[in-house]
């Protein structure tokens, strides 16, 4: 599938690789015949996978472990909520650190235990958005939950949990995420979640409103480094852009696929960045499937082979 063999890198128990970035994928609909057709897009196999749960899932999930066997990592996001219920914020974050949830999430945590490779776990991404930072509990809230979580997985015996905090990488989140950093004892990663919108959300897409990788990029991680003292944070921890992906230009795919084909470009200069993963999903204007244009496809393709990416057997279990 082009991914070369002739390397010898690895990933260590926090699952930072010693050479080169980790190349992932998040996928929609999240099942193996996806994620193999996405494999066979690009033309090599994805380092680590994202996946998603509420608190009452089984973690791992039978395909997890299938992931796990085959010798991807997994990262596994947690959310404060029960998706059998319409009521969104139900699950409040006072109620996770009180151990109301303590049966299921407990559960997980020896689900998890029993991968014995390393799991980047995320309690409730994107906690920074102004639609759970008030409806599912304030700040202290969420870092009590966070850290009670934490607790959890060391009870049962999760060593192998790699923390990674996840928030939104909009400029106009960056003081909401200040308030959520729960602590450098229980945080391992630093991630945020990077998107080309060009203006989506308003039904169209603009092309005047173009941000490159890079544009997109840079005001969180001048906010950790400019910032992260100021909060207690240790902003040399390694960083991970756990979600990426550019609309696509009807009138201009080649600027899409440029923006993908930057990516690697771009994390030269970041060498603290050592994992980023796609977004295989989206709805109407805002649709970040990069197959749906060859031109795209080929800029995604172009950005994975990278030698900056494609390290070989990055995953030292992975022949």
């Amino acid at each position: 599938m082009g991914h070369r063999s002739d390397t010898a890198c690895t990933v260590n128990a926090k699952a930072v690789p010693s050479c080169g970035v980790l190349w992932g994928i998040a996928t929609r609909p999240p099942t193996m015949s996806r994620l193999e057709q996405m494999e066979k897009t690009v033309g090599r196999p994805f380092d680590f996978v994202y996946r998603y749960h509420d608190i009452n899932d089984q973690i791992p999930d039978p395909q997890e472990r299938q992931l796990v066997s085959q010798g991807r990592l997994l990262h596994i996001a947690i959310a404060a909520r029960d998706f059998r219920t319409g009521d969104r914020f139900g699950v409040t974050w006072a109620k996770i650190a009180a151990g109301d949830y303590d049966d299921t999430l407990s559960a997980q945590a020896r689900g998890v235990a029993s991968l014995k490779k390393p799991v980047f776990v995320t309690f409730d991404q994107e906690a920074n958005q102004r639609t759970k930072l008030g409806p599912s509990g304030n700040a202290a809230d969420f870092k009590a939950a966070w850290r009670h979580l934490h607790d959890l997985y060391r009870a049962a015996g999760a060593t192998n949990a790699v923390w990674t905090w996840v928030m939104t990488g909009n400029a106009r989140n960056l003081n909401r995420a200040a308030s959520l950093w729960p602590g450098n004892d229980v945080v391992d990663w630093i991630s945020w979640n990077v998107y080309n919108q060009s203006g989506c959300h308003s039904g169209s897409v603009e092309q005047s409103k173009f941000k490159s990788f890079d544009d997109e990029l840079k005001p969180f991680y001048d906010f950790v480094k400019h910032r992260g003292r100021s909060i207690g944070m240790d902003s040399n921890k390694p960083m991970m852009i756990s979600e990426t992906g550019s609309v696509t230009y009807a009138d201009a795919p080649d600027l899409t696929a440029s923006w993908y084909a930057a990516i690697p470009v771009t994390l030269r200069h970041y060498p603290q960045v050592k994992a980023v993963a796609l977004w295989d999903s989206g709805s109407g204007a805002c649709n970040y499937r990069f197959e749906t244009d060859p031109r795209v496809t080929e800029g995604v393709r172009k950005a994975g082979l990278d030698p900056q990416l494609d390290t070989g057997r990055t995953l030292s279990s992975r022949s």
